[in-house]
């Protein structure tokens, strides 16, 4: 029940973070300068990791269910 309900957490804190990152790639789009495109790269693969986290930690909370 433990380890479910820290599975749990760690997905709402990817999903926080998730919404962070995609909220400043839409504010920020089109950058102008240099700095500013390297801070949007960052935030947009900060985005996909976050997608990839979720999905493994719903995997692991889904194979808990199972047991």
């Amino acid at each position: 029940m433990k380890q479910k309900i820290r599975v749990i957490i760690s997905i709402v804190i990817s999903a926080v973070l998730l919404g962070l990152a995609v909220v400043y790639c839409m504010a920020e789009w089109m950058p102008v300068d240099a700095q500013g495109w390297i801070l949007w790269c960052v935030s947009a693969i900060l985005s996909v990791s976050a997608i990839y986290r979720i999905a493994n930690l719903a995997k692991i909370l889904g194979d808990k269910d199972k047991e």
